[in-house]
C-alpha cells in the first residue's frame, strides 16, 4: 500500500492485489479508516489526522475537525493491530461509554451507530 499526501492534506492511496477478492478488500480497508475527511458534526472539510502518546506511551490516533475540533477515535484490534473507526457503541470502552453516556440512547435505536458518524466533542466535565 502506498500513500501520497498533497498540500492541502488530503491524501491518496495505490493499492495493490492479486485478484479482484484482494482489490476489494484493501480499498475497503483504505475507505474505512481514511474516509474521514469531512466532519461528521459540522460538515467541514478541514480536518487533520492526529496521533497523540499519553502517559503511558499508548499511542491514540484520531481525526479531527479543524473548525468544531470534534473528533472521531480508531481502536486497534488486539489480534492483528488493525485500526477501525470507533462508530458503534460497543467498541468504546467502558471509560469512554461512561464519557459518552448521552449518546447511549441514540445508539439503541441505531443498531448500535453512534451519532454523527463516531464524531463527537471531548466533554471533560462528563
Amino acid at each position: 500500500m502506498k500513500a501520497v499526501v498533497g498540500p492541502d492534506g488530503r491524501v491518496s492511496f495505490e493499492v495493490e492485489g492479486d485478484s479482484e477478492a484482494e482489490l476489494f478488500k484493501q480499498i475497503a480497508r483504505v475507505q474505512e479508516i481514511f474516509d474521514h475527511n469531512k466532519c461528521g458534526k459540522c460538515d467541514s472539510q478541514h480536518t487533520k489526522y492526529v496521533c497523540r502518546l499519553d502517559k503511558d506511551e499508548n499511542d491514540w490516533l484520531e481525526v479531527v475537525c479543524q473548525e468544531c475540533r470534534a473528533k472521531v477515535i480508531f481502536g486497534r484490534a488486539k489480534k492483528g493491530g488493525i485500526i477501525y473507526p470507533k462508530i458503534r457503541w460497543d467498541q468504546l470502552s467502558e471509560k469512554q461509554q461512561e464519557q459518552r453516556a448521552n449518546e447511549q440512547a441514540y445508539a439503541e435505536k441505531h443498531y448500535g451507530y453512534l451519532p454523527n458518524n463516531g464524531w463527537f466533542n471531548y466533554n471533560r466535565e462528563s
